[in-house]
């Protein structure tokens, strides 16, 4: 199914008295390819967003937010309507607001269904409404200021993005259903007291909210560790900059660099060759390699059954003959048995014939003392030229302070950033002698925690006696674990497959291309492609997304260039046009600049241009829908703001 929009409507919204916008040809049924629609700040551009969202899904609004659309002017209710095109039905969906009651209703008309006309409630198509859940409607009524967080973000936006569409993430929810069967399960099977689950189950939940506050702390404390390290990048390029102005400077503080990373290196290698020498406990001392080297020897000589063992004698006791022919009676199996004590079980010969392998091979004692005071030099050297290097002097004065500030501020933020390192590591560590050391218990330490809550589960299954019911559960879970997994594999790998292809398409000679999707989306070769190719690959998965979804989605973007200089736009308009059937775009004057030309070539003049915007009565929006006007319409306020967002951009670059 194709689903477009042909118009939509406005009565007493906000700063909106009456507005009519159509999205179709003149004395025509079929959609325009672009629809442009230029609506300065404040006159109802995120309101219409919101409103296009709430309207498709049939949101219930709470009084404070139905209130705030009434229009200042005042006025007793408002009403919001869209038109849609299904394949070739029609119907609409009316959104009725009541502003002395704070409330909102709906109303739809739908021609082709057998009683026509208009009814009550909301309505979708059967099709639809399978499919438009909230976090899928968020992908077609989209924000462009958001479209760069699909790319290598360390999000999961573009991985949901995945699921929504393919609805693994309704396969994902089964698994709350499987908890709270097994919730009714514990509270109807009982426990032997129902105060003791009750007080069990209330522990429980205590533990369980720790562990969600700790991973939350330790999650922050990652983001904030994140920032540090983004913080302390950009001050030493500054740092460098200001270096750089100085040659004299700049050639010492290079020298310093390569030294301090060849430091670093030697340190780094001879650290991992150090902790692999004591991982073998032969070359920890001269003592050890000579207690192994005895017990090897003592071993070699130690008679060691290779095909008999206690188990084959016991075997044997139960026999009515022996190996060697004669009959046996109880007297001579009780021998039998007892002196197979003296032999060593399989899995005793198993062990200690692995032993005598392992120890055949023993190494040399090293000199670690040796080793680990090279390490310490080398450390020792390593600091002098960082010291050397932070210290460098410059010889104008004023580029020197500027200098030494960034210094210390590069200082302290390693120091906050060391210290949450400190605290991420007392959160996640599973080091049993650290936890001691720092007395982390099950309120202070995730591992403690999980482990707190896996006994407390325990409880609470051995209290309602539901051992086996949560077991099958669990397998269950599983199950679900394993196909979610694998079917999310499947699609990224196709997905990624027909995006590349588009990609080759639109891009042409670019080699713009993803590498895989890991939450977000990676790229090959980042490093050699623009803003605006990047810009390119989130919304050609968006697009590539809803072809393989049940319905044919238009998409209805805010802001689609307004945080791009004029470069990056001329990039991505013509990429927008050619990746939708139906594209409606909220622009306010700034994005025009770049963009909006850009769009003609791809689309052969398929656009309509409407400007929106304000009177000097209150409640009156007027509007154009002539080219010519649209172009040369501005918005001072929007201009300011629009050049140091611009200015913004391109320092970024």
């Amino acid at each position: 199914m194709n689903l477009r929009i042909e118009e939509i409507r406005y009565q007493n919204i906000r700063d909106i008295g009456s507005l009519h916008l159509e999205f179709t040809k003149p004395g025509t049924s079929e959609p325009r390819h672009i629809s442009l629609v230029q609506m300065p700040n404040g006159t109802g551009k995120t309101t219409t967003m919101g409103l296009i969202r709430h309207l498709i899904l049939g949101s219930e609004l709470d009084n404070e937010t139905v209130m705030g659309y009434e229009p200042e002017a005042g006025a007793s209710e408002g009403e919001f309507t869209i038109g849609f095109a299904a394949g070739d039905d029609r119907f609409r969906i009316h959104m009725d607001l009541d502003y002395d009651l704070g409330t909102v209703s709906y109303r739809h008309s739908y021609p082709q269904r057998e009683d026509g006309g208009m009814n009550s409630d909301h309505f979708l198509p059967l099709e639809l409404e399978n499919i438009l859940t909230e976090e899928f409607v968020d992908l077609f009524v989209f924000n462009g200021e958001l479209t760069d967080d699909f790319i290598e973000t360390g999000e999961n936006k573009a991985e949901n993005a995945l699921k929504i569409v393919t609805r693994l993430d309704r396969v994902e929810a089964q698994r709350a259903a499987i908890d709270r069967v097994i919730e009714e399960q514990q509270d109807e099977d009982g426990a032997k007291t129902e105060q003791g689950l009750k007080q069990v189950k209330s522990l429980l939940e205590s533990r369980e909210d720790r562990l969600a506050r700790l991973k939350q702390t330790r999650d922050r404390l990652k983001e904030d560790i994140s920032e540090h390290n983004s913080q302390i990048e950009n001050l030493k390029e500054e740092r460098e900059e200001i270096i750089s102005k100085d040659k004299e400077a700049l050639e010492k503080y290079q020298e310093y660099q390569e030294k301090i990373k060849e430091l670093e290196t030697t340190l780094q290698t001879n650290s991992a060759s150090l902790l692999d020498d004591m991982r073998v406990p032969s070359k920890l001392s001269s003592s050890f390699h000579e207690d192994f080297t005895t017990l090897l020897e003592h071993m070699r000589v130690l008679r060691l059954p290779k095909s008999t063992s206690k188990e084959f004698f016991s075997e044997l006791a139960e026999q009515d003959t022996c190996v060697c022919g004669r009959d046996l009676d109880e007297k001579h199996r009780n021998e039998i048995r007892e002196n197979a004590e003296r032999f060593l079980s399989d899995e005793d010969v198993g062990v200690l014939n692995a032993l005598k392998e392992r120890l055949g091979s023993i190494s040399e004692p090293v000199a670690l003392d040796e080793e680990l005071e090279e390490l310490r030099e080398t450390r020792k050297e390593l600091k002098k030229y960082q010291t050397q290097r932070d210290q460098l002097g410059l010889s104008d004065e004023n580029l020197e302070e500027k200098k030494q500030d960034l210094t210390r501020q590069i200082e302290s933020e390693k120091m906050d950033r060391e210290n949450k390192k400190q605290k991420v590591e007392y959160l996640t560590t599973d080091d049993k002698g650290l936890r001691q050391r720092h007395n982390l218990d099950w309120e202070s330490n995730i591992p403690e925690s999980k482990r707190e809550v896996t006994k407390y589960k325990e409880k609470v299954e051995a209290a309602t006696d539901t051992v086996t019911f949560s077991a099958q559960a669990e397998k269950l879970d599983m199950i679900f674990d394993d196909f979610v997994s694998q079917a999310v594999a499947e699609v990224k790998h196709d997905q990624i497959s027909k995006t590349n292809q588009r990609l080759n398409r639109i891009l042409k000679r670019s080699s713009v291309q993803i590498d895989s999707i890991d939450d977000s989306i990676n790229l090959k070769n980042k490093s050699g492609s623009s803003e605006g190719q990047s810009l390119a690959v989130a919304y050609a998965y968006l697009s590539t997304l809803f072809e393989g979804s049940a319905v044919d989605m238009p998409f209805v973007i805010d802001s689609p260039a307004v945080s791009l200089d004029h470069k990056v736009r001329s990039e991505v308009a013509p990429i927008i046009s050619q990746l939708f059937d139906q594209v409606i775009a909220f622009i306010i004057s700034t994005e025009k600049e770049g963009f909006v030309e850009n769009l003609e070539p791809a689309t052969d003049n398929d656009i309509n241009y409407y400007t929106v915007y304000k009177t000097d009565s209150p409640g009156e929006l007027r509007m154009h829908d002539d080219k010519n006007f649209f172009m040369d319409f501005t918005s001072e306020e929007e201009e300011e703001d629009g050049d140091s967002r611009i200015q913004s951009a391109t320092e970024d670059e």
